[in-house]
């Protein structure tokens, strides 16, 4: 059960998730305003769940979860040139997706020490 609540985590499509929220404030004059604590809270989340997973399987989930973030986000969130401007929906999926990545590979590495300070303890 542990290892199937890691994997939703892992692929969980949250670089679509986060441009199909802020797409659909902007189209209906709302702030965003959960959008920024919810990257956060998701990057801390998942960062920790998977620190125990090898780094060539995260980085796989991790390219899944792009996929699946760029499929849903070329049927559910229109390519707008004004809104996605200059680069267009996907970069903008895939350069949220990079950054959550990265957020990820920190917060995963923080936590490895954490754990490793703790079994020397």
């Amino acid at each position: 059960m542990k290892r199937l609540i890691q994997i939703i985590l892992l692929l969980f499509p949250f670089s679509f998730l986060f441009h199909f929220y802020e797409y659909n404030s902007h189209l209906s004059n709302q702030e965003a305003s959960f959008l920024f604590p919810l990257f956060l809270l998701f990057i801390i989340v998942v960062g920790v769940v998977s620190r125990n997973r090898h780094l060539i399987l995260f980085f796989a989930m991790n390219f899944l979860m792009t996929a699946i973030s760029l499929i849903f986000g070329h049927f559910f969130i229109d390519d707008d040139g004004s809104w996605f401007k200059p680069f267009g929906r996907d970069v903008a999926i895939i350069f949220v997706s990079f950054f959550y990545v990265l957020g990820q590979l920190i917060i995963r590495g923080i936590s490895k020490g954490i754990m490793r300070n703790k079994e020397k303890d």
